[in-house]
């Protein structure tokens, strides 16, 4: 069996800790304490950590991954020290998922390398859109509700992490899905 990833998680809330060692139980990821305040020293290999903890910049000096448990609306620039951010309402497998990122070293833009490719319903409505059709057009060409489209166009940006129409068309052009002719 794979060594377990010791976590250490510091937030004021035990209603997070709880939930959070919880989730975890089951993984590949041991919960070692639960705390409220930053330890002067630790010995894990990950920690979880409520921002909202004033001390919270010391657990940088740690040199262990630093991941932002979330539970309200905060400054993105102050997010961006963490190597990962969870929030309270991520459902279970993306946490782990998130978590699974952090220790395996891989970023946000590896997301098609780590088994999200695209389904081919997705690779249809990205060809649709690089073609400038409108999420109607797409849905009644498709027979789908323009709110399955939306969702599927969400998810394409999740998973290529490109949003902007033009870059949706640069990327299928690149995959091969269409013919740069193709497009009006």
């Amino acid at each position: 069996m794979n060594e377990r990833t010791r976590v250490l998680i510091i937030s004021p809330s035990e209603i997070i800790s709880s939930g959070l060692k919880a989730i975890l139980a089951h993984t590949e990821f041991v919960v070692e304490d639960c705390l409220v305040d930053v330890p002067d020293s630790a010995d894990s290999d990950m920690i979880l950590i409520d921002p909202v903890i004033t001390s919270y910049n010391s657990v940088f000096s740690f040199d262990v991954p630093v991941v932002a448990i979330i539970h309200a609306a905060y400054d993105e620039r102050s997010l961006s020290q963490f190597s990962e951010v969870i929030s309270i309402y991520d459902r279970p497998q993306a946490m782990i998922r998130k978590l699974r990122k952090v220790v395996s070293g891989a970023s946000e833009d590896d997301s098609l390398q780590d088994g999200r490719e695209l389904s081919p319903r997705e690779k249809e409505i990205l060809v649709c859109v690089a073609k400038g059709m409108l999420n109607k057009e797409i849905a009644y060409k498709y027979n789908l509700s323009i709110f399955t489209v939306m969702t599927h166009r969400k998810n394409i940006a999740a998973k290529t992490g490109i949003k902007s129409i033009a870059g949706l068309t640069a990327y299928a052009i690149l995959q091969g899905l269409i013919d740069i002719e193709s497009i009006k």
